[in-house]
């Protein structure tokens, strides 16, 4: 028999890419995942569920975040605006518009 597979359950999904063309950027998402850690969302029922990606197609604004449910996409990444938005869009739950440069959901 095999056992049915389950995933901790998470409110955010972050996929930051790591492609060639953005630098890969294994430190930020280093950086990212150990933030999540501190800011007490790692589990528990806000957790950010955070992943890597390959190209997201959006190369020359990257590297490139997008966060799910809301669907939106942010641009030229680095550990400040990491911090912004895990205060305000993460914890807060107001995405930030002046970052974002695409959203599938009006907020």
């Amino acid at each position: 028999m095999t056992e049915k597979l389950s995933i901790a359950p998470y409110k955010h999904h972050a996929i930051m890419c790591v492609g060639k063309a953005c630098g890969e950027n294994m430190p930020l998402l280093k950086y990212i995942k150990k933030r999540m850690a501190e800011e007490g969302l790692a589990e528990g029922e806000d957790a950010v569920r955070v992943n890597r990606a390959g190209c997201l197609g959006v190369c020359e604004q990257g590297p490139i975040m997008v966060v799910y449910p809301e669907g939106v996409w942010y641009a030229n990444m680095d550990e400040a605006k990491v911090d912004e938005i895990i205060a305000q869009h993460l914890k807060g739950g107001k995405p930030l518009e002046m970052l974002a440069f695409h959203a599938q959901s009006a907020h």
